[in-house]
């Protein structure tokens, strides 16, 4: 399966939709989506949101001087207000205090 034999992983792409994510599966969109619905639980925008947002956390944590708008852009994000709305509505807090209180 492509989806998990790339190097790069295919959320780090910022053009990535359920369009791709479904001709990567070799199904079409409707099947595409109503997998991620069925048997992930949410929908496929908050699928991508919360890979992303995951590898930036990890990505921050290992590199604690790196700026959060530089990680975010290399996680997949499109612009900075896409990416600080995605992680409050996650982690509840912005990405700047999240880190603070982590003491990173």
């Amino acid at each position: 399966m492509q989806l998990l034999n790339e190097k790069k992983p295919f959320f780090l792409d910022k053009n990535y939709s359920i369009i791709q994510f479904a001709a990567d599966l070799g199904t079409n969109r409707s099947y595409a989506s109503k997998f991620v619905n069925e048997e992930l639980g949410v929908k496929f925008p908050y699928l991508l949101n919360s890979l992303r947002l995951a590898h930036f956390v990890k990505l921050k944590s290992e590199n604690p001087q790196a700026r959060i708008s530089t990680l975010a852009d290399h996680c997949g994000f499109n612009c900075t207000l896409s990416f600080r709305r995605a992680f409050v509505k996650r982690y509840g807090v912005t990405a700047s205090d999240y880190f603070k209180k982590q003491n990173l």
